[in-house]
């Protein structure tokens, strides 16, 4: 568990948790820009074939479900806490844990990071695992079967990725999973 300190996400005040994950996708996409990065080449922005998509996706819906069953990460579907808080602060939490989030993290992840390691040489598998476990230690402050669990899905995002070109695969894969879990 990490100390309260270095838990950057968790406890955030809920716009905080929308305002924080624009401002890095902002910051990533002007940085891509003054350095004449190529949002299609780079970043990975590029409209992806739609039979590899949804098999991705569905390849993802699989080990976050699969994984719930066997692990019960995701815990009991509780509303009580939604219910008892205003709706802005639900809004919030589901706009920046659902989808800002996951946005931000796989531009800077398997957008910048990925195609920088892949332009150095690096080949494939190695990049996807590297990127994979990065992105694992973003989330230290789960268990380490859970962690193993992001792990696993950090590969299947990095696979995507590169099977595909498409920065919006893994994007629209992590999205899935957010919003499964956030409730």
């Amino acid at each position: 568990m990490l100390p309260a300190a270095l838990d950057l996400f968790h406890g955030l005040n809920p716009a905080l948790k929308v305002l924080l994950p624009a401002v890095v996708i902002t910051a990533t996409l002007l940085i891509s820009r003054a350095r004449h990065l190529s949002f299609a080449t780079d970043l990975g922005l590029v409209r992806p074939p739609t039979k590899p998509l949804v098999g991705w996706v569905l390849l993802a819906l699989g080990w976050m479900l699969a994984t719930d069953y066997v692990l019960h990460w995701r815990g009991a579907f509780d509303f009580s806490p939604w219910q008892a808080q205003p709706l802005w602060v639900s809004l919030a939490r589901v706009l920046g844990v659902g989808l800002v989030g996951p946005v931000a993290e796989e531009l800077v992840v398997r957008g910048l990071v990925f195609s920088r390691l892949r332009q150095a040489g690096f080949a494939a598998i190695v990049v996807i695992l590297l990127t994979a476990a990065g992105w694992s230690l973003l989330h230290l402050d789960y268990s380490p079967a859970v962690i193993f669990v992001i792990f696993i899905e950090g590969v299947l995002l990095g696979a995507a990725r590169q099977y595909t070109g498409s920065l919006l695969v893994p994007i629209l894969m992590h999205i899935a999973w957010n919003l499964y879990a956030v409730w």
